[in-house]
């Protein structure tokens, strides 16, 4: 039995899902298994994957599109590893990024999922210096010394990056992948596990997220609202009674939601005037 499996849910990335796959082959210091489920592809995704000779690859195909939530809990079904790590099949993880991130779930029984700062990279899968100085510079701005990732999920949601490393027991305490959902499916699953668990940061860029025609049909201030809107919808399900969330109170977890419509506006110079930080 592998110690991790690698799950790389895919669909129509036909273009890309071969380099993501020989990123994921490359890791070494920690024994893997790749399992990708095609969602329903029209294009030659399959076809690439079944390129791929190595032993250490499943292939599990949907036949439709069922989604990417039901794609993880096939995985979590069909395979046995304590470990699992989720890698989108059109990015790119870099060397020892595999073996850290089990590293960092394995440093104490109370962390349930890792994760990592990462970089984004055009369709080749090139980055300028400047802008990888830029997005460095913001990611140590807001992940910094004494960082409080339970505040960032509420605020930001940004812990919820594409590489996330989990111990498998943890589903069976918070449940499996919420197929209603359309978006923001692992930041949902974050939630519940923070609210019982502690996430720990790899402080190391060992991702890189792809930025392509197919993931910026719209506009950065649009991607933003909407992704605030969806978080907020979940937050609020989340919300308990008298309890309210990853231990803050109903009004606490609200101002929070706030704040975070704020930055979404691309307005955080009136957040930090209204001093909303409860």
């Amino acid at each position: 039995m592998p110690e991790l499996t690698v799950a790389m849910p895919a669909y129509n990335t036909g273009r890309y899902i071969g380099e993501a796959i020989e990123s994921v082959l490359r890791q070494e210091g920690v024994d893997f298994e790749l399992v990708v489920v095609d969602d329903g592809s029209a294009d030659d995704t399959v076809r690439v994957v079944r390129g791929f000779p190595s032993p250490r690859i499943r292939l599990i195909e949907n036949g439709a599109r069922r989604g990417i939530a039901h794609c993880h809990n096939v995985v979590l079904e069909r395979s046995t590893a304590p470990f699992l790590a989720h890698v989108d099949s059109d990015d790119l993880i870099l060397p020892g990024a595999l073996r850290k991130l089990v590293a960092a779930v394995r440093s104490a029984p109370r962390v349930g999922q890792a994760y990592c700062h990462y970089c984004p990279v055009d369709q080749n899968g090139q980055i300028t210096d400047e802008a990888l100085r830029r997005h460095r510079t913001f990611l140590l701005a807001q992940r910094g010394p004494g960082f409080d990732y339970r505040r960032g999920l509420l605020v930001h949601g940004m812990v919820v990056n594409p590489l996330r490393t989990y111990r498998r027991e943890v589903f069976g305490v918070v449940g499996r992948f919420d197929e209603r959902l359309r978006y923001a499916v692992d930041y949902d699953m974050a939630l519940r596990i923070a609210e019982r668990y502690d996430l720990a940061l790899v402080p190391e860029f060992l991702y890189c997220q792809r930025i392509h025609d197919t993931n910026m049909t719209e506009g950065l201030r649009l991607q933003a609202l909407r992704s605030w809107w969806t978080r907020a919808a979940i937050m609020r399900r989340r919300l308990r009674p008298g309890s309210g969330l990853l231990g803050r109170r109903p009004a606490a977890v609200y101002g929070l939601m706030l704040l975070g419509l704020l930055y979404a506006l691309g307005i955080p110079r009136v957040a930090r005037a209204a001093r909303l930080t409860p």
